[in-house]
């Protein structure tokens, strides 16, 4: 038997619910799907060139962490057997359709046919079986998300089943983002300098911390993109992002991070903006094997002495969700604990009485990104008020910070937005950088990888946030929200990000 009534609730998009059904039946596209094999493709000559903010440090995602290169090379350059839709729901890409096994232990994709990766190379079961047997190797992005696969069966060309150790009721979520992206096993030894895939742009140039260059796929296998050349123009100064938009140097802001200007550019005629969401998670995370902040009272202490709403106004013009825990409105385990931690000087000061603790210097470890370095000056004023002698200690990003900080966990404070979707499961990881240990949050989360429907695998997973919280290893503080810019005449844009990519294709330029 097939499994029919298993479901992932993907998170609450707008006003409504978006769910999609891991069926018995063929979960393959529906009709207007424009991505099927033989679609009309994009004849334009345009070039698209859209600002950013991150910057990549390498273009090997399986080995570098950082939402940068996942953002232009995932849905772009590289595709996997489904992706996640602006609705939070999963569609069919190089997989047609999917079967579930009632146990949830096996995966049965049916590929789609007359697929290849941009240097020829076909795509077929063989590296649908090397591309997710690899998964163990990667360093980075959060491998442990998919350790339930066990292995792949190459049925036929088109058949592939992926195996699982124990099922897990997240697996498909996480095979629609990079993890599940797939490679050609001839360019492993060049995925940090010249990227192939099967998607809808191959990779043209990398000048680092300036400009990525990808053109258009004319012999894809779906929707040709509608511009021939994309461009990622990165810009380390928020202003200077802005800047180059007014003056046509770029023709969209994507995740515009000047949100002081927003209203200016709603007034300009010659100018559109968009308010959608985000997977984002800016957090203050404090070190918990560190031995200030091994003590919790001053985790609380930190919950309490930060005023959420003064933070959001300061980095972000009061645009974003305060939030209160580590999961975002989107989320369907999600919780509002905006008021658990209440801004309460005076709670805090009692909190750091207590502690016992007379030594409190704490290091600020801070990305030089606009929103961090505002985050971290209110909170330094606000933690010193409260007993604590703040040093802000600004850190390259990524390059140093993903070093220092997230990698070696050379910190006792920081910030930064997890943009990758469903960040709170990294709370099940002891050895994530905020070193946060908790067996039995990482119990419950192993429960909801085995629930067998969704009212289980929210009752726990809401039952491992609730603890988190409880424990207090970081102060979350917003969910930023999706703004983008862009000139009159640029149109295709998904409005929400979902944190899995910025796919171009669809996106339009006159």
């Amino acid at each position: 038997m097939q499994l029919t009534s298993r479901r992932h609730f993907l998170g609450l998009v707008g006003l409504g619910a978006a769910a999609v059904s891991q069926s018995a039946c063929s979960a393959g596209a529906p009709a207007s799907d424009s991505s099927a094999s033989g679609s009309a493709g994009g004849s334009s000559t345009a070039t698209l060139k859209v600002g950013f903010a991150a910057i990549p440090q390498s273009l090997d995602f399986t080995t570098t962490a950082g939402a940068a290169i996942i953002q232009a090379l995932v849905g772009n350059v590289y595709e996997g057997l489904v992706q996640l839709a602006d609705d939070g729901s999963i569609k069919p890409l190089l997989a047609k359709s999917w079967k579930i096994n009632d146990d949830g232990l096996s995966y049965d994709f049916t590929l789609r046919e007359g697929v290849t990766f941009h240097n020829g190379t076909k795509f077929d079961a063989e590296v649908v079986k090397f591309s997710l047997e690899r998964i163990p190797k990667w360093t980075a992005n959060t491998p442990g998300n998919l350790a339930a696969i066990d292995h792949v069966d190459v049925v036929s060309a088109t058949e592939a089943k992926v195996v699982l150790k124990q099922a897990d009721f997240s697996a498909l979520f996480w095979l629609a983002g990079p993890l599940g992206a797939m490679f050609d096993k001839g360019t492993i030894s060049t995925l940090s300098t010249k990227p192939v895939g099967t998607g809808p742009f191959t990779f043209g140039s990398y000048a680092r911390n300036s400009k990525m260059i990808l053109n258009r796929n004319d012999s894809y296998w779906g929707t040709k993109a509608l511009v021939r050349t994309a461009e990622f123009d990165y810009f380390a100064d928020a202003t200077a992002a802005a800047n180059a938009l007014r003056s046509g140097g770029v023709d969209a802001l994507y995740q515009a991070e000047a949100l002081d200007q927003v209203a200016s550019f709603q007034s300009d005629s010659r100018f559109e903006v968009t308010k959608g969401t985000t997977q984002g998670v800016v957090v203050m995370s404090m070190n918990s094997m560190n031995g200030l902040f091994s003590n919790p009272k001053l985790r609380q202490a930190v919950m309490y002495g930060v005023d959420r709403k003064a933070v959001l106004a300061a980095a972000a013009s009061g645009y974003g969700t305060v939030l209160g825990g580590p999961a975002v409105p989107t989320d369907p385990y999600f919780v509002d604990y905006a008021g658990k931690y209440p801004f309460d000087a005076a709670k805090a000061k009692q909190l750091v009485a207590e502690s016992g603790v007379t030594d409190l210097n704490v290091n600020f470890t801070v990305p030089v990104r606009p929103y961090a370095q505002a985050v971290a000056q209110v909170a330094q004023q606000q933690l010193n008020a409260i007993g604590f002698t703040v040093k802000l200690v600004p850190q390259e990003f990524p390059a140093v910070w993903l070093d220092k900080t997230l990698t070696q966990h050379q910190f006792d404070l920081t910030v930064t937005n997890h943009v990758e979707p469903r960040s709170v499961t990294n709370y099940a990881n002891p050895k994530y950088y905020w070193s946060y240990d908790n067996a039995a949050v990482q119990k419950l989360f192993a429960d909801a990888a085995a629930a067998k429907d969704d009212a289980a695998f929210v009752d726990d997973t809401k039952k491992a946030v609730a603890q988190i919280v409880t424990d207090a290893p970081g102060n979350w503080l917003y969910n930023p929200p999706n703004i983008v810019i862009t000139r009159k005449g640029v149109s295709g844009f998904t409005k929400n990000y979902m944190g899995v990519g910025i796919n171009l294709a669809g996106v339009s330029a006159s």
